[in-house]
């Protein structure tokens, strides 16, 4: 199966069916000028009277990149574009001066159009700055309304470029009456010849209506285990605890990967690594692919993403399906990231709090080093304890130390900082994202996952950090789901599930189809309902050598509490890389997790059967799947920055 069989579908119609309220879909569908554009809408362009294929201002051009979300339409001129400025990729409407586009909404209620208005210079967005008339130095932005005969000028602002190093754009809303059948609305510009004007994502909407939120937390490297909704001894989560009261707590959910970037996108596209095939840090998502955002953008939801970049960053494929994707600059080298990703967030959700959304939140605060400020950095630390604050792969001198045995008292003071990252998590980022989302009276019909990529190792298995073992210390990952008005709340569920499950139920709540033959993971829904008890085949893996790490692939399967572990032998060469030497293990694991559920007696001799069954059934899907090359990733030296700072490269 190819990928771009697994991405057909665009080929299905996606009727959504109302979960969070009971009025039609077309009442809260938002009208998206930039989908809605097609050829026979363009009055105006420079791109009519001449034979230019891209944009004047070749400086401008490389800063975009042609729109592919799902549902974008036709692109003609490769007007809808996404456009990259600091930490942020929009969605634009490119419209070099002189451009006019019409469109025909049949708004049948009053509502509000909203839109950002920009410039480009020397390859710079510009601040738009409202001018008396002139548009000498920059240019006009227009917004007309023509109805019966009669003509209404809506809004209208010159803007002038200002230098390059003031990247931003201006924003703006304003109300609109009923637009009957009939009624045209067109965008324009006016200005002189090269500038790279733009409306930013112009959309309209009805006010007053009721939502359906969306919210989708990734707390990076949070192990389960550390949760006390999870049976944690420590208070690290009492907001997560209180959200868990309201939604169902899944128990043995496994990630498709130990480490973030293919993880991430085995969980916005439903796929294995197999199918998704990006392993390794310089690949990213292939366009061809599917999202959740894709979908939820297509059927009328907002989609915005407040991230912390690294390998969660646009550049592996991330921003497919947002009309708006952040990434905060220097995040990963901070100490307080999850409370600058609320304050994000909060500011977004008081601008949206009246259409439907998808908003997804990533915080790498968990992951090392561990530096989050006090009381929490050493909430959990033994008096004595030697660390209040570490860099762990760097203590270790990267991937060559992490066999590196180290005290039982410094393995301690490890898990206690790591704690205190997950308890700051808590109380900057969770509690105060659920007392906003009461505060807008969007908590109760709201749909709020909150979930890991992967876990961590704190030498469970004589090893350090994650990215390397397919251990349940590396996989097993925290899924808490809070229905809209609690649906299933206090469940706590037994089965084993996936995190590729996730992106099926939240389509399956909101009433749209997805054939389950485009993804690997399935609705959640069967399982809340009593109807499916058995535990799910899970499947996950680690590509080989990533990262430079001298470690080979691995492959972990299970078959209900059965675990195969399946591991690629050492070479001499890798043996010579690290500082301490590694565990070594067989080629063949196998666990009863029912019974072993820290993984340390093996069974593969006692039940040779089971692992050859195990064994023929991996061999069988890599066979049949995968065979898809990967998308490669353009990354510059402020990613690597990041990537550095996370320990991940040297």
């Amino acid at each position: 199966m190819t990928l771009k069989k697994l991405a057909s579908l665009s080929a299905f119609a996606l009727v959504l069916l109302p979960c969070c309220q009971k009025e039609r879909r077309s009442d809260f569908r938002l009208y998206r000028f930039i989908d809605e554009l097609r050829s026979g809408n363009i009055l105006e362009s420079p791109f009519l009277k001449a034979a230019e294929t891209g944009p004047r201002g070749r400086s401008a051009a490389d800063k975009s990149e042609p729109l592919l979300d799902l549902g974008s339409g036709e692109n003609p001129f490769s007007l809808k574009r996404k456009l990259k400025w600091k930490g942020v990729e929009t969605n634009i409407l490119f419209a070099p001066p002189r451009s006019a586009y019409q469109y025909e909404p049949n708004f049948a209620s009053g509502g509000a159009i909203e839109f950002g208005t920009g410039l480009i210079q020397d390859g710079s967005p510009a601040v738009p700055t409202v001018q008396s008339s002139s548009t000498e130095e920059g240019g006009l932005f227009r917004i007309r309304l023509e109805e019966k005969g009669d003509e209404k000028i809506l809004f209208e602002s010159s803007v002038r470029v200002p230098p390059p190093d003031e990247p931003h754009i201006a924003y703006h809303s304003l109300e609109v009456p009923a637009l009957p059948k009939g009624s045209r609305l067109i965008l324009e510009t006016e200005g002189k010849d090269g500038l790279f004007a733009f409306w930013e994502n112009p959309i309209l909407y009805a006010r007053g209506r009721k939502t359906c939120p969306v919210v989708l937390i990734s707390i990076d490297t949070l192990r389960a285990d550390h949760l006390g909704c999870y049976g944690y001894s420590r208070e690290t989560s009492p907001s997560v605890d209180t959200l868990a009261e309201d939604s169902a707590l899944f128990l043995n959910t496994y990630a498709s990967s130990p480490w973030t970037l293919p993880s991430h996108v085995s969980l916005l596209t439903s796929l294995h690594g197999v199918n998704h095939q990006v392993y390794y840090e310089d690949e990213k998502m292939s366009p061809d692919l599917v999202t959740l955002a894709d979908v939820l953008r297509a059927e009328g939801f907002m989609t915005t993403a407040f991230t912390d970049g690294g390998f969660v960053s646009r550049v592996y494929g991330f921003s497919k399906g947002f009309d708006s994707y952040h990434e905060r600059e220097n995040a990963v080298t901070g100490h307080d990231s999850a409370m600058r990703v609320f304050r994000m967030a909060s500011e977004w959700l008081e601008g949206n709090a009246e259409k439907n959304f998808f908003l997804f939140l990533h915080t790498y605060q968990p992951h090392d080093p561990y530096v989050c400020p006090e009381p929490y950095r050493t909430m959990f630390l033994e008096e004595d304890a030697a660390w209040r604050s570490v860099n762990l792969m760097g203590r270790l001198g990267g991937y060559t130390g992490i066999y590196t045995e180290l005290t039982e008292k410094e393995r301690r003071n490890i898990i206690g900082l790591y704690d205190g990252e997950i308890r700051y998590t808590d109380e900057a980022l969770v509690g105060p994202l659920i007392a906003k989302l009461k505060e807008l009276g969007l908590y109760d019909s709201a749909l709020i996952i909150f979930t890991s990529d992967h876990g961590e190792e704190f030498f469970d298995h004589q090893s350090w950090t994650h990215g390397h073992q397919v251990y349940d210390e590396s996989l097993k990952v925290p899924l808490i789901i809070k229905f809209p008005k609690s649906r299933f709340a206090g469940l706590r569920l037994e089965p084993v599930v996936r995190l590729i499950d996730v992106m099926p139920t939240i389509l399956d709540e909101l009433g749209i189809p997805f054939p389950g033959r485009t993804v690997d993971g399935k609705s959640l829904l069967p399982v809340l309902r009593g109807k499916e008890r058995e535990d799910r085949v899970f499947l996950a893996d680690v590509g080989d050598n990533i990262l430079n790490s001298h470690i080979g692939r691995k492959i972990a399967m299970s078959s209900g509490r059965d675990k195969i572990i399946l591991n690629t032998p050492f070479s001499p060469e890798d043996l010579g890389f690290f500082t301490s030497p590694p565990r070594i293990v067989p080629p063949v694991e196998l666990f009863n997790l029912a019974e072993d559920p820290r993984e340390t007696r093996n069974v593969a001799d006692a039940k040779p059967s089971l692992a050859r069954r195990l064994n023929n059934r991996i061999v069988e899907i890599y066979r049949h799947y995968g065979r898809e090359k990967p998308s490669k990733a353009q990354i510059d030296e402020r990613l690597r920055e990041e990537l550095r700072a996370l320990g991940y490269i040297r």
